[in-house]
C-alpha cells in the first residue's frame, strides 16, 4: 500500500532533515565560532587600516576551518559558505569601505546561525551549550599560550584569536545563562571575566589556566561532563600518526573529502597543541611541520596526485614527527 502524496513528502523532509543534523555536534558549533572568531578579529584589523592581518585572519575559516564542518552542512549551506568566503576575500582584496567589508560579513554570520540551527533543540539545551563555551574556552587559552610570552606579544594573531574566542564564549554564555544554576552561572561568569582580564593585561598563561579551569570546572557541573585531563605530548603524536593513516587510507579510497578532514584533524586538534613545547627545541622543524600539516598536504591533496605520490608525502611528514617526538622526549 503506498503512502500519500503529502505523507510521503512529509517523511522525506523529516528524514532529509535527520540526515542533516551534524554527525558531532559540539564540535560543529565550536568549529562555527571559531570562524565567527577569526572574522571578528579581521574586521577589528580592517576598520583599524591593518588589512594584512585583517587578510590572515579571515583566510583560516575557509582555507582550513570549512572542511572539518562541510560533511555536516546541507548542500544548500555548503553553497553559501562558499558564496560567503568568496565575496569578503573580493571584498578584503578590493579594499573597499569597512561598511561594506562588515556587510558581507555580516551574511555570512546569518549562515552561521542557519547552520547552527540545524543543530535543533540542542543548541538551546544548558547541557549542550556549557559544553560548547568549555571548548571554546580550552581553544582561547591554547592561541594565548602561543601568542604571548612573557607578559609580551609574540604572535598578534594568536594573541587577537584569543580575544576573539573568550568574546564567543561569552556570547554563548549570555544567551543561556539563564537556564543555568545560579551559582554554577555566578561562578562562570566571573572566571569568564577573570580571563578576559588576564588576556586584556598580557598575563601569566598559568593565571589564565586557572580561570579558564574554574570556568570549565563550573560548565562541567552543568553539562555533567567532567573535564578530561590535558593530553599528553605522546597522546597528540599517537593521534597525529592515527589520522595521516586515515588519510592515506581515505584518499586510496577514493575518499578524498574524508582524507582533508582526517589531516585538518592532524593539525588543528593536535599538532597545535605541539608548537609551542616543540618550537623550544627546534624552531626551524616546527615551522617545517606546522606548513606541512597545516598547508602543504591539503594542497597537494587538492592537486589529485597518485596515491603513491600522496602517500610518499604523508610519510615523509612522518619522519619529520619522528624527530620531533624524539626531541620532546615522547
Amino acid at each position: 500500500m503506498s503512502l500519500p502524496t503529502s505523507l510521503a513528502l512529509l517523511t522525506l523532509t523529516l528524514t532529509g532533515a535527520a540526515l542533516a543534523a551534524p554527525k558531532e555536534p559540539i564540535k560543529f558549533a565550536v568549529t562555527l565560532e571559531q570562524m565567527r572568531g577569526h572574522y571578528d578579529a579581521s574586521l577589528l584589523n580592517y576598520r583599524n587600516g591593518d588589512l594584512a592581518m585583517a587578510a590572515k585572519h579571515a583566510k583560516h575559516p575557509a582555507n582550513e576551518l570549512y572542511a572539518a564542518v562541510r560533511g555536516d552542512l546541507t548542500p544548500a549551506l555548503q553553497q553559501k559558505f562558499l558564496a560567503d568566503y568568496a565575496r569578503i576575500n573580493q571584498t578584503l582584496a578590493a579594499k573597499k569601505p569597512y561598511a561594506e567589508y562588515q556587510k558581507v560579513m555580516n551574511t555570512f554570520y546569518a549562515d552561521v546561525d542557519t547552520a547552527l540551527a540545524t543543530l535543533g533543540a540542542a543548541r538551546n539545551d544548558p547541557k549542550f551549550a556549557a559544553q560548547v563555551i568549555a571548548q571554546i574556552l580550552e581553544n582561547a587559552e591554547h592561541e594565548y599560550e602561543e601568542g604571548v610570552q612573557g607578559g609580551k606579544v609574540t604572535n598578534l594573531a594568536e594573541y587577537q584569536d584569543a580575544i576573539s574566542y573568550v568574546a564567543r564564549a561569552r556570547t554563548w554564555f549570555d544567551r543561556s545563562a539563564r537556564n543555568f544554576p545560579q551559582r554554577q552561572r555566578d561562578e562562570t561568569a566571573g572566571a569568564l571575566r577573570d580571563a578576559a582580564a588576564v588576556i586584556a593585561r598580557k598575563g601569566d598563561v598559568k593565571t589564565l589556566e586557572k580561570a579558564v579551569d574554574q570556568a570549565k570546572e563550573e560548565l562541567g557541573e552543568i553539562s555533567g561532563v567532567k573535564q578530561a585531563p590535558k593530553s599528553s605530548n605522546a597522546a597528540y603524536f599517537a593521534n597525529i600518526n592515527r589520522l595521516l593513516a586515515a588519510a592515506k587510507a581515505h584518499y586510496a579510497g577514493g575518499m578524498t573529502d574524508d582524507a582533508e578532514e582526517a589531516l585538518i584533524g592532524a593539525y588543528l586538534e593536535n599538532f597545535e597543541y605541539l608548537e609551542s613545547p616543540l618550537a623550544k627545541q627546534d624552531k626551524a622543524l616546527e615551522t617545517k611541520l606546522e606548513k606541512t600539516l597545516r598547508e602543504d598536504l591539503r594542497a597537494l591533496l587538492k592537486s589529485k596526485p597518485s596515491a603513491q605520490k600522496f602517500n610518499a608525502a604523508v610519510d615523509a611528514a612522518l619522519a619529520e614527527l619522528k624527530k620531533a617526538r624524539a626531541l620532546l622526549g615522547e
